[in-house]
């Protein structure tokens, strides 16, 4: 990629407590304004890797023994969570995203590290465009919504912060095809806001569409990079990753 990368994992290789490897070698960037894809079949490494990169991986005993994760010219390499996310780093998780027992507008206020003033104003209405549901449910408690409106209040409780980078991991995982299409373009119109947003997902054609670049990972290693583009109609569609060589 061409632009400068805000964000850059390199040669990442990932040990668990019990001595299993992670990954092996994964190398990926993402610049700022741009939206970078994950891809690749069950075990592949995707949620190791975006876990290493955002300091989630010490919270399971693991740790990167190899490589290095850059964050704006600084090496970060097994940074706790929260030093990431102070320094601007915003990571959407599999699960345990939301407070089911806390209210939507609740969900909100309760986001450690969000700016105020004018700018949280602007991040509110932000918001409200992308998912007007939201709005229309703030009183309603989080434990309610359906799967999809809990992964708008997820990703909206991290736009709140005004990351520099989000990284969003199986973001459709389990929705159902009709809901995904608003995440999608929600995550793409964060991209054009000026974000690096970097995507986890199974619903390859939805991703590959709202993607700028992908990697397809395999057995904890790249297996290829491109612009998205490249692989629209390849065998990552039916298979969910692309055959080395």
């Amino acid at each position: 990629m061409k632009e400068t990368a805000i964000l850059t994992a390199e040669n990442l290789r990932v040990r668990y407590r019990n001595g299993a490897l992670g990954i092996l070698d994964v190398s990926f960037q993402v610049a700022r304004g741009q939206l970078v894809g994950l891809f690749g079949p069950n075990g592949a490494g995707k949620t190791t890797s975006v876990r290493a990169v955002a300091g989630f991986l010490r919270t399971e005993g693991a740790r990167v023994i190899q490589g290095k994760v850059t964050f704006e010219g600084q090496d970060v390499t097994n940074r706790e969570p929260h030093r990431q996310a102070a320094r601007g780093l915003a990571f959407v998780p599999e699960r345990n995203k939301i407070f089911s027992s806390l209210t939507v507008a609740e969900n909100l206020a309760a986001v450690s590290g969000a700016p105020g003033g004018s700018r949280r104003a602007e991040l509110n209405d932000f918001i409200r465009t992308l998912f007007p549901i939201l709005a229309e449910r703030r009183r309603d408690y989080a434990g309610r919504l359906s799967g999809g409106q809990r992964q708008m209040l997820a990703l909206a409780r991290a736009i709140i912060r005004d990351p520099k980078v989000l990284i969003v991991d199986e973001m459709t995982l389990g929705l159902h095809h009709s809901v995904q299409p608003p995440l999608f373009e929600a995550v793409r119109k964060v991209a054009s806001q000026g974000a690096a947003v970097v995507l986890v997902d199974e619903s390859t054609g939805f991703a590959l569409e709202a993607s700028d670049y992908c990697y397809i990972l395999a057995a904890g290693r790249v297996q290829a990079e491109g612009p998205s583009s490249k692989f629209l109609g390849s065998e990552l569609i039916a298979a969910g990753y692309v055959e080395a060589g």
